[in-house]
């Protein structure tokens, strides 16, 4: 009957064919593994069944009892089907910077894997590398894997040095009912303020300035005093005194880098009509009006500033940034306005150093020879050493002899 059912439908063909070998693949399964042993007493060889994870071989089988397994011991196991009368040790103790997975059991070793944080590099356990500026995190490091970092889309920043933390969208400052007062690039958030002189804290001009001469002397010149105490430079800074309030908003706008740089350009400023205070001021002053008058890169395009961002060292400034300056700066500002967006990026890093490697960088790939010269002019005047050492040594000795500047009595006096 059945018989007829089967040839009449086809689907129940395929049925009674799935059930059969499904039935015959159980059985294949439900069979142990075998292993051949020869009993000493009759010398004949025999299949034994292998002993199931979790067990050892007790007594081999013989040509009338079946193989005999008993549990693996405390801190022993075994993995796998076998015929070995013992199991395996447990590993005692985890890798360095290693935690425990999986404690051990009488089918399983103990599992270790990479503290957070870390991940297995072979056979040890590195540290999670961490994002360089402009970079954001968009996969986080496992037990088994790396970092994943990506440049931040435009709109986005970030300050890098982060195993963790993705690109953070720019500040909208207008949601506030504040100015922008320095748009946000790859590596810095927008700055915003009110709209009276919060601008004169703003720490580094946004390329839409277009007013970069400035900037770069006075960072160049004041690179070497970064590191002198910014309170104790305040209270001993001879001629007018920068307000309180002024130091007060450039702590809340600029970085600690930042701070004694933007405090001596508001001294400089306050005290540039000082007679006595021009021999200090004087150097900043040359160095403007030679970089002011440097127009032999008036014929410098998109390409050559492309060029030159791929030669300088460090975190690379943006394309989308570099197209900003071509079209809202004059061809005369372009290589200083780069320069400036590099140093800003770079703030630890020196500006004609960088010049110098670039220069080496743009002679091997046979740049234009405009760029070449242009480059080599700024380079020259930002690299004056004599300019720099005066500064040094004035501001060191004026911070161990305090008596040397009265900062509280009017110096024309």
């Amino acid at each position: 009957m059945s018989a007829r059912i089967a040839k009449s439908n086809p689907a129940m063909k395929l049925i009674v064919l799935f059930t059969a070998s499904l039935s015959w693949a159980f059985q294949q399964q439900a069979e142990p593994p075998k292993y051949q042993y020869r009993d000493p007493v009759t010398a004949d060889l025999l299949l034994c069944d292998q002993c199931p994870p979790g067990t050892a071989v007790k007594r081999h089988c013989t040509a009338n009892m079946p193989t005999e397994c008993q549990p693996c011991p405390e801190r022993h196991f075994a993995e796998n089907w076998h015929w070995g009368d013992t199991c395996q040790y447990c590993t005692s103790v985890c890798k360095e910077r290693q935690l425990v997975k999986q404690q051990c059991n009488s089918t399983h070793d103990q599992l270790c894997e990479c503290a957070p944080g870390f991940h297995l590099v072979v056979e040890f356990c590195i540290t999670h590398s961490t994002c360089k500026p402009g970079h954001g995190v968009t996969s986080l490091g496992t037990p088994v894997s790396d970092t994943v970092c990506e440049r931040c889309p435009a709109g986005h920043f970030s300050a890098g040095g982060s195993s963790t933390e993705p690109c953070q969208r720019h500040r909208n400052c207008s949601d506030s009912g504040l100015k922008t007062l320095r748009w946000g690039t790859s590596t810095t958030d927008s700055l915003c303020g009110t709209q009276d002189k919060a601008a004169a804290a703003e720490c580094s001009p946004h390329h839409t300035l277009c007013h970069t001469d400035v900037t770069l002397c006075e960072e160049a010149i004041f690179q070497s005093l970064a590191s002198l105490p910014l309170e104790r430079l305040l209270d001993t800074l001879p001629g007018r005194r920068v307000d309180r309030k002024s130091m007060e908003r450039l702590k809340k706008t600029c970085s600690p880098q930042q701070q004694v740089l933007q405090l001596l350009r508001l001294w400089r400023e306050q005290n540039k009509d000082q007679d006595k205070l021009y021999g200090i001021i004087q150097g900043v002053n040359h160095c403007e009006r030679k970089v002011s008058r440097c127009n032999v890169l008036k014929n410098v395009t998109l390409d050559d500033l492309l060029m030159v961002t791929d030669s300088l060292p460090g975190v690379k400034v943006r394309q989308e940034d570099i197209q900003a300056v071509v079209s809202t700066c004059l061809p005369r500002q372009y290589i200083l306005q780069l320069l400036h967006l590099w140093k800003t990026a770079n703030y630890n890093r020196d500006l004609a150093k960088g010049l110098s490697h670039s220069l080496r960088v743009l002679r091997s790939q046979g740049a234009p020879r405009y760029l070449l010269k242009g480059l080599k002019k700024i380079s020259r005047i930002i690299g004056t050493v004599s300019t720099h050492k005066m500064y040094e040594k004035i501001f060191v000795t004026m911070l161990e002899d305090e008596s040397c500047f009265k900062a509280h009595k009017p110096l024309n006096e």
